[in-house]
């Protein structure tokens, strides 16, 4: 049986990556290349439950194996014969973290006046029908609301750019054809941010609004696979801002540069949790020499 692995960014909004392990009608998923959740999806599932898929059970390399109490709801055996397959998935290849980034069609709102895109809003792999109508609005998240000090501006500064009647259009990328691609193509591929929000505005102060944001979002970003060694370094260096955040998701980086900086916000995180009962710090932390 075929195994699939891939990752797909979490939406709406963008709070980083999600990894998948598919086999057949079972699929693991997990946000933090550690604790991955097990469903079914199958027909006869369907007409047992009600359900269009089951959530089975729990995995770690730690813990093996936790059934959930919802499988006595549904047709047991078929569950069984769907998650063996599955758990042999996960034994040899949820090591392997983080996968390839598949989500290939992305919708962005757009500038009224250029045309070009904003920020990133929604993403679907492939094979998924996109919706007939989208909400060309950007949503944040309540983490940002509660964290980002100036998120209403950011927000404003975007409705303005986005106009009286704001529009959002579907796109489909290929990064691994990139270099294949014409002069043209290599303009319009330029045209997208790279960190999912536009960081060209005519104003200084927006600018750093714009550049503040992507760097309180540097625990999630770093889990993107197309960052130049510059960029990431740069969020790197944000993202210890954040230590916790970038605890819970360095598994799923591709890549760290400067891996005394990342080991120094995982001591951090371990502090806070343990010394201050999970409240947040603000204060970068570093090795003394």
């Amino acid at each position: 049986m075929m195994v699939e692995c891939f990752a797909r960014r979490i939406m709406v909004p963008f709070q980083g990556v999600l990894q998948v392990i598919r086999v057949g009608a079972g699929e693991a998923e997990s946000t933090d290349g550690v604790h991955w959740i097990l469903y079914a999806a199958h027909p006869d599932i369907l007409a047992h439950s009600g359900l269009s898929e089951v959530r089975f059970g729990t995995w770690s390399v730690d813990t093996g194996l936790r059934r959930a109490m919802v499988r006595g709801t549904a047709a047991g055996h078929l569950i069984e014969r769907i998650g063996e397959p599955l758990i042999g998935a996960l034994e040899a290849f949820a090591g392997q973290v983080s996968f390839a980034l598949h989500d290939s069609l992305e919708c962005w709102l757009l500038d009224a006046q250029t045309r070009k895109p904003l920020v990133l809003l929604d993403s679907l792999l492939p094979d998924e029908a996109i919706p007939l109508a989208e909400v060309a609005r950007w949503l944040p998240g309540q983490a940002a609301r509660d964290e980002f000090a100036d998120l209403a501006e950011l927000e404003q500064m975007i409705l303005r750019r986005a106009g009286r009647r704001p529009a959002a259009a579907w796109f489909e990328r290929d990064p691994e054809a990139v270099a294949q691609r014409s002069q043209r193509s290599w303009e319009v591929e330029a045209s997208f941010p790279r960190l999912l929000l536009t960081t060209q505005w005519p104003e200084a102060r927006q600018r750093r609004i714009a550049e503040a944001f992507i760097a309180w979002w540097a625990p999630a970003l770093l889990q993107l696979h197309h960052l130049s060694d510059p960029e990431r370094l740069r969020l790197e260096q944000a993202a210890v801002q954040r230590a916790g955040a970038l605890a819970r998701l360095f598994r799923l980086y591709p890549k760290i540069l400067n891996e005394r900086l990342i080991r120094a916000a995982r001591v951090q995180a371990r502090m806070q949790a343990s010394q201050c009962n999970k409240a947040r710090c603000q204060e970068p932390f570093f090795w003394s020499e």
